[in-house]
């Protein structure tokens, strides 16, 4: 105790200011982020071909979402001080990410709540017409108290769902890019401070989000689906989309590493060490985070189901640790004194590794929940005839 006391009165710095939380937040957010996305490449942009699956794309966005506040939560040590970020400190709102933050991320909370309601609300009035009196109460609020199943009430839906899907996008930008400020605006820590922080979230974001889609997917399809197939087709179509997000992913990794290290100040020296220290991790997590599931999407080992799963398992957890290089890793470096700092997280308490593993086991039940809640199955099932039929 007394050593890290030392350590903090001489480097001017926390012993740490954040732990495995406040990744895992990130994580959590930007694979919402990118599962919303994908749902509006049908919605908003007529790409039919994943028009099937953008109903359980849209539940997924929702699950991580309603998971990932508990992230910051915890982060606090006391939950109760969560009022005094509502409370106090509007005055600094332009200049504070955090601030911009929690209206972003209120925002999207709605937007999707009304975006999940309004895509099932027609499966919801079919249930509430089967179910009991209380079950079709429950489904009668679900579905906001329209019950019309006629073409002109599904055309309005079409029309909302459009017009919240279009101004979700923007949102999910806005989501992934206040994250970044978040860190980009730190000028004391060298691997942080880069204008670029915001666009490098967005990217990593598509690849994670896309990895954790595909496995929830071939998951859901193969054990829980009526049919208990997997739709081969769209798991090499996501497979594909995922390795293009990962080129661009490491264009911006490139972009980002090349400023920071060769062409940066004094502090790149600072940046080379650290990456000299953890090499064999870096090289590790790229080789088989981003380059090998590239590979997999790209040739026809895509058609291997067990390897775009190994590919998209790789590259969700490609996404983790990026931002836990980037959290941990950052509070790393050295500021008025030599060497790095070391970082152990606890087993037990808040921000703990306990704490991570519980929010993991409460998104699970989510994701459970959602599962028996929402028709996505049904949503599905009718999603391939409905493509199949156009195909005719």
């Amino acid at each position: 105790m007394e050593a890290h006391l030392i350590t903090t009165l001489t480097s001017i710095t926390p012993y740490r200011a954040w732990g495995y939380d406040i990744p895992n937040y990130f994580w959590f957010t930007s694979t919402s982020a990118a599962a919303f996305i994908i749902f509006s490449l049908a919605i908003v942009f007529g790409v039919k071909k994943y028009r099937p699956i953008v109903g359980f794309s849209l539940l997924m966005a929702f699950a991580f979402l309603a998971a990932a506040p508990l992230n910051l939560i915890d982060d606090l040590k006391q939950p109760g001080r969560l009022m005094n970020f509502f409370l106090y400190g509007w005055e600094n709102f332009p200049t504070s990410p955090m601030k911009w933050g929690v209206l972003i991320l209120m925002s999207y909370f709605g937007l999707i709540i009304l975006t999940v309601l309004i895509f099932y609300r027609l499966y919801f009035v079919k249930r509430m017409e089967k179910s009991d009196a209380i079950g079709k109460t429950f489904y009668k609020i679900m579905a906001l108290g329209r019950t019309s199943q006629d073409m002109k009430s599904q055309n309005i839906d079409k029309k909302i769902l459009y017009f919240l899907t279009a101004a979700g996008i923007p949102l999910v930008i806005a989501l992934e890019g206040y994250t970044g400020y978040i860190i980009g605006i730190v000028h004391a820590i060298p691997l942080w401070h880069t204008p670029l922080m915001p666009v490098l979230f967005l990217s990593s974001a598509m690849v994670e989000g896309t990895g954790a889609l595909i496995l929830l997917l071939l998951v859901f399809q193969k054990f829980f689906s009526e049919k208990r197939e997997v739709d081969r087709s769209m798991i090499e179509d996501l497979a594909k989309l995922l390795a293009w997000f990962i080129l661009v992913e490491l264009v911006v990794h490139i972009i980002w590493l090349s400023f920071a290290m060769p062409f940066n100040g004094s502090e790149k020296n600072v940046i080379f060490k650290y990456f000299d220290l953890h090499l064999s991790k870096v090289v590790g997590e790229y080789i088989i985070c981003y380059i090998a599931p590239a590979i997999i999407g790209l040739t026809l080992l895509r058609k291997s189901l067990f390897l775009v799963s190994l590919g998209a398992i790789a590259s969700a957890v490609g996404g983790w640790m990026l931002r836990e290089t980037l959290v941990i890793g950052g509070q790393e470096l050295p500021k008025t004194v030599p060497g790095f700092m070391d970082f152990t997280s606890p087993v037990f308490g808040p921000d703990s590794i306990m704490s991570v593993a519980s929010n993991w086991a409460f998104l699970i039940a989510v994701i459970a929940i959602f599962a028996v809640i929402f028709p996505w199955d049904e949503e599905m099932s009718d999603s391939y005839e409905g493509v199949k039929n156009e195909q005719k």
